[in-house]
């Protein structure tokens, strides 16, 4: 089933419900997490596009921050007339799904982050800027743009992956030039956060994935510490995208952790 659910004036969040079942997973950025689908045996998977991405309405810059982003999870939440959530976050919604958990542990049955946002920015930050830039700078010079796709490939992807990444030619929304500043702009919101008080009083089982060729993998082992309830699942040779790197086992750790 696809629909769509107003999250703001003139703001319309593409949504896409597959499975069935009494649990009911939630996932941010649908354009990215199509292979998630692997996960509706059993139970309900409702993928979304946060607005300005995928297939949701485009935004203006200034409409974009982490705050909008939580607002628009919950109200797909309750769009959709869900009490209680098994949420997934990769990359920076893996720093919104767990934000979310910490506001909303009533609405939060589990948790699993996949090479999420740091807990703290402080440590992380600079290091991960550095880092990217090293890697930018190692890339082959040859006067061309590169695709959003080729800097990933290079900078944090640890193996080719075995399944094909997605093919976003002819989706306005995932366009380099408007991704990059919408994340920009997202990312100064957040100023000098640290979630690590909040984060160590959150109960909801959590999951933590990290790999260890992915930018500032570290980060990862910072928040299974933290969070009381959680587990690090370590994937070694493994970047950003473990999803098509290397979907055999991490798609059967996140079912045995769904399951319980």
């Amino acid at each position: 089933m696809e629909t769509f659910i107003e999250t703001a004036p003139g703001i319309r969040l593409f949504c896409h419900v597959s499975g069935q079942g009494q649990q009911a997973v939630l996932a941010p950025l649908a354009a990215w997490t199509g292979e998630f689908e692997v996960l509706a045996r059993g139970r309900r998977v409702i993928r979304y596009d946060p607005r300005g991405r995928g297939k949701s309405s485009a935004i203006e810059v200034n409409q974009a921050s982490f705050d909008n982003d939580i607002a628009d999870l919950d109200a797909v939440r309750r769009g959709l007339g869900l009490d209680r959530v098994a949420l997934i976050g990769w990359s920076y919604f893996g720093g919104v799904v767990a934000r979310y958990a910490m506001l909303h542990p009533e609405r939060v049955e589990r948790l699993v982050t996949v090479g999420g946002m740091p807990i703290q920015r402080a440590r992380w930050m600079a290091a991960m800027q550095q880092e990217y830039a090293a890697r930018m700078t190692a890339l082959p010079q040859d006067g061309k743009t590169r695709s959003m796709m080729e800097v990933f490939r290079a900078t944090r992807m640890g193996r080719e992956p075995v399944r094909p990444l997605p093919d976003f030619s002819g989706w306005p929304n995932e366009r380099m030039e408007v991704v990059m500043p919408l994340f920009a702009k997202a990312l100064e919101s957040m100023g000098d956060w640290d979630w690590r008080a909040d984060a160590a009083k959150l109960q909801v089982p959590a999951l933590i994935v990290g790999g260890d060729a992915d930018l500032c993998a570290e980060s990862a082992r910072e928040w299974a510490t933290v969070l009381p309830n959680a587990k690090l699942f370590w994937m070694e040779g493994v970047g950003h995208f473990p999803m098509f790197e290397d979907p055999e086992r991490f798609f059967a750790a996140l079912e045995e952790f769904l399951n319980g």
